[in-house]
């Protein structure tokens, strides 16, 4: 009887236990387990709501694009139209091919010109290329864009499209035979950007250009008087020994004709620089006077223009 009894007591006891196990926790256990799907359903809209956000953001920034114009052309003349070279610039950036070259100048007031070098190390272009590139162009800066030069690879311009050749691609999208003839035969007469600028200064109507001459001894930097009369460069004494140090009295002579009578000259080798033309050449040294003249020898093998209203000298290879 009394085994009976300890065997219901214990039976007793484990249902209290089993009891008071679910009693706490079980509830803990499903509270968990409904916080942790709550916390999920929140992870999950605050995922969707960032997609959504994500999408409305980028169609926003497509019609924030494309508002400003359908193709690449438009959106530059758009965000461009108060900056009339960069405008010019960029349609040219995008219209030419990567390696190509462009740059834009103004001419006169609202006059531009553009200046296309193609890649030198590819073959010369096709006109009908050079037309497909810059139709686009033209479409969206006709009014402005009144020149376009193209360049060799000799960097010279070989063909030269002025407005009324410009206006003819706009309308045909071609050019005839006798007009693409006529734009290279302009070409090669094209000398502002065709050519080596050399700035000077006028003094009593007289040129003075900055030269740097060097020699073994060193280099030196100085202002020669331009004198088209004299065939030889004349250099002085001084700027003689400040770049050499050659013994004048025995080296060769040259006798010139001058104002005073007859000069004899010794005859030394300095490398001449005038802009960016370099040259090394012979000059005569003038050993009565510290006068540096530059002959027109310097420019024996090039043909130039002297643009007095400019304070220009345009220079290039014959």
């Amino acid at each position: 009887m009394k085994n009976k009894f300890l065997k219901i007591l214990v039976i007793l006891l484990v249902i209290l236990f089993l009891e008071i196990i679910v009693f706490f926790v079980l509830p803990y256990y499903q509270t968990n387990q409904l916080q942790d799907q709550f916390t999920l359903k929140i992870e999950m809209e605050k995922l969707n709501q960032e997609k959504e956000k994500k999408k409305l953001l980028d169609e926003f920034d497509k019609n924030k694009y494309l508002a400003t114009g359908k193709n690449a052309y438009e959106r530059i003349y758009n965000n461009k139209q108060s900056d009339i070279v960069g405008l010019i610039q960029e349609l040219a950036l995008e219209a030419f091919p990567n390696k190509w070259e462009t740059e834009v100048k103004v001419e006169e007031f609202t006059n531009f010109i553009l200046l296309v070098q193609f890649d030198v190390k590819s073959n010369e272009p096709a006109v009908t290329d050079i037309i497909k590139y810059l139709v686009p162009v033209l479409d969206h800066s006709g009014r402005y864009l009144k020149n376009v030069a193209i360049y060799n690879k000799k960097h010279q311009c070989y063909l030269f499209f002025d407005e009324d050749v410009l206006s003819k691609i706009v309308t045909n999208q071609n050019l005839s035979k006798n007009t693409i003839n006529e734009a290279r035969r302009k070409g090669e007469g094209f000398l502002r950007y065709n050519a080596i600028k050399i700035d000077f200064q006028v003094k009593n109507g007289h040129i003075f250009i900055p030269v740097t001459v060097i020699g073994e001894y060193g280099s030196y930097d100085t202002i020669m008087m331009l004198d088209t009369g004299a065939s030889m460069t004349v250099i002085s004494l001084e700027l003689a020994q400040k770049t050499g140090y050659e013994d004048l009295n025995e080296i060769s002579r040259r006798t010139f004709s001058t104002a005073k009578g007859l000069m004899s000259c010794p005859i030394v080798q300095r490398e001449v620089i005038v802009g960016d033309i370099y040259k090394k050449q012979n000059v005569a040294v003038n050993l009565e006077d510290d006068s540096n003249l530059l002959g027109v020898d310097f420019f024996e093998s090039r043909e130039y223009i002297i643009d007095i209203p400019s304070k220009c000298i345009y220079a290039w290879n014959k």
